[in-house]
């Protein structure tokens, strides 16, 4: 797979930072420059190997640390592989030990000088604080009673500013999403519209209300993930002038994927 080119190593870092930041309690070991995460559920990135800094110790002896380590806690080991992953034959080399990839995600910026505007769909957009909006946008996004309460626990403490819209018809929330903001970057998280409510507009209004607060707050810069496959949201995100900085994708053992 190929990095897309728009940004520079340095900028594509940064924005990797910044989303770590923006996960909220993001639970790590720092080993040799790898950052191993282990903060269970169905992020992947939050609980998998992230080879960001510059590395010191032979290879195979890194892997064999990780899976180790991954064993011992109950998680399948799994290897984000980036642009910038260090060393530099870690894909060649994982490849070559059957290591699969799989789940290719785009990461794409947006400056925020002129916001597009979006036509009003049927239904109201509503911003709210973070434990407010855990505990409306829980349905949509299937959130188990326990889960929902950790949630709501780390969004109070998250240091940040943070704030989450959802769009509601006949009183259901069919549409939501998160912002989370740091210095003059805003990160898009959980833009999610209910399957039936789909084509209607409503992710594009979920999406404009969270970039014109970003303005609000003092932004200049978006970014988002979005899996490549995900061809609607990548049209509706272009609408607001989001293109590719550069690409990831997952390496697991077989059998291993999820």
């Amino acid at each position: 797979m190929n990095a897309a080119s728009a940004g520079t190593p340095a900028s594509a870092r940064r924005l990797e930072e910044l989303s770590l930041n923006a996960s909220g309690a993001f639970q790590s070991l720092l080993y040799d420059g790898w950052l191993l995460g282990y903060r269970p559920g169905p992020t992947k990135r939050l609980r998998c190997v992230n080879a960001f800094y510059a590395s010191t110790l032979p290879l195979e002896q890194k892997v064999d640390h990780c899976v180790r380590f991954y064993e011992s806690i109950g998680l399948p080991a799994i290897f984000r592989m980036l642009p910038f992953s260090h060393p530099p034959e870690l894909e060649a080399w994982l490849q070559r030990a059957g290591w699969e990839s799989f789940e290719r995600t785009l990461v794409q910026h947006s400056r925020l000088d002129a916001l597009p505007s979006v036509t009003a769909v049927a239904g109201e957009v509503s911003m709210l604080a973070m434990p407010e909006w855990h505990a409306a946008s829980a349905a949509l996004l299937t959130v188990a009673p326990e889960a929902l309460a950790a949630q709501i626990e780390r969004s109070r403490s998250y240091p940040l500013p943070h704030a989450g819209a959802v769009l509601e018809r006949d009183g259901e929330v069919v549409a939501c999403g998160m912002v989370k903001l740091e210095g003059d970057h805003a990160g898009l998280f959980v833009i999610n519209t209910a399957e039936q409510h789909r084509g209607q507009g409503c992710g594009r209004a979920i999406v404009a209300a969270l970039l014109a607060e970003a303005v609000r707050r003092g932004a200049r810069e978006a970014y988002l993930q979005v899996t490549a496959a995900n061809a609607a949201a990548i049209a509706v995100y272009r609408h607001f002038g989001f293109v590719t900085a550069y690409d990831y994708w997952y390496r697991a053992r077989r059998g291993e994927l999820g």
